[in-house]
């Protein structure tokens, strides 16, 4: 809409400055007719362009003096957009850092408050999916927050809406033209979160390494799996389809030869894995492939044991 304005300045500028040049012309020509002297025609063309430098000195001073309003503005909102952005940030890092080992967080109710007037501050001179994407870790952290007890549960799709609130910010500020890609924000979120658990963890392939993280993300950020219900261990994790229920429905464990994976139920197949009788698949480090080729088959998998 702004944009809309600016150009309609400009065009009536541009009229204005046509219609007294043309005006100007109109009027020479009979004006130059009654002066006989060459001396008056010097003279009164001297007044037409002196009149006429004038209003296009006038107009340009104008567009000029408007132009550096508004670079004026824009840097202030700038600042104050990063001010406000950085302060979003902080006050959700504030949140995360008080973290307990089962990602649970002990809020206030000014907490929150605090959060409801930056998501206020926001919509005054944010974008809207900027907005948006605030708006949608607030949603996630009252809906996840027990008021009884105080207790705010955390997750990985938290964090992960944490990041890409940060890639807008990013480019709303103009600091780059595009989003990054919302597979690179997961890896991000996978990395800080079950590398952190993995011991020795150079001491197994890039490709293993990719094959559970693929099943760890599918679980935490497609199944919305809590980070409360994942027990990590020092060469893999377990997933319990609720707090109080000690079985887990599924089991990854990395070993030299590659990963083991448990399920619950194993009524549906995989193409180029086989379920031995202690309902286990063996995924080698060389099958990163056939992984790949099958997890669809695994998918489905993971959401019958989850289910049963």
């Amino acid at each position: 809409m702004k944009n809309i304005f600016r150009k309609k300045g400009n065009f009536r500028n541009a009229i204005f400055v046509f219609l007294i040049a043309f005006s100007a012309f109109l009027a020479f020509e009979p004006l130059f007719a009654s002066l006989k002297q060459n001396a008056a025609q010097e003279f009164a063309s001297a007044i037409f362009g002196t009149i006429f430098a004038a209003v296009i000195t006038m107009v340009l001073l104008s567009k000029q003096t408007e132009t550096e309003e508004e670079k004026s503005r824009n840097e202030k909102v700038f600042e104050e957009k990063l001010t406000l952005y950085n302060l979003a940030i902080d006050t959700l890092q504030d949140i995360f850092k008080k973290a307990d080992d089962d990602n649970q967080v002990e809020m206030k109710r000014s907490d929150l408050v605090d959060l409801e007037f930056i998501l206020a501050k926001l919509i005054m001179i944010a974008d809207e999916k900027t907005i948006h994407e605030f708006r949608m870790i607030y949603q996630g952290i009252t809906r996840n927050y027990e008021p009884e007890t105080r207790l705010l549960r955390l997750t990985s799709a938290d964090k992960h809406t944490i990041f890409r609130f940060s890639d807008y910010c990013r480019k709303e500020l103009g600091l780059w033209d595009k989003n990054i890609e919302a597979e690179i924000l997961e890896d991000i979120v996978l990395d800080g979160e079950l590398f952190y658990h993995l011991q020795e963890e150079e001491h197994f392939s890039p490709d293993i390494l990719g094959t559970l993280k693929d099943i760890y993300g599918f679980l935490v950020f497609n199944l919305s799996i809590p980070l409360q219900q994942v027990t990590f261990g020092a060469d893999g994790f377990e997933v319990s389809r609720s707090d109080n229920e000690k079985e887990p429905f599924v089991k990854c464990k990395l070993t030299d030869e590659g990963l083991v994976v448990t399920l619950k139920n194993t009524s549906h197949k995989l193409k180029h894995f086989k379920y031995d009788h202690a309902n286990t698949l063996r995924i080698g480090n060389k099958d990163r492939t056939k992984f790949l080729e099958d997890f669809a088959n695994l998918k489905k998998a993971l959401i019958l044991s989850k289910n049963s």
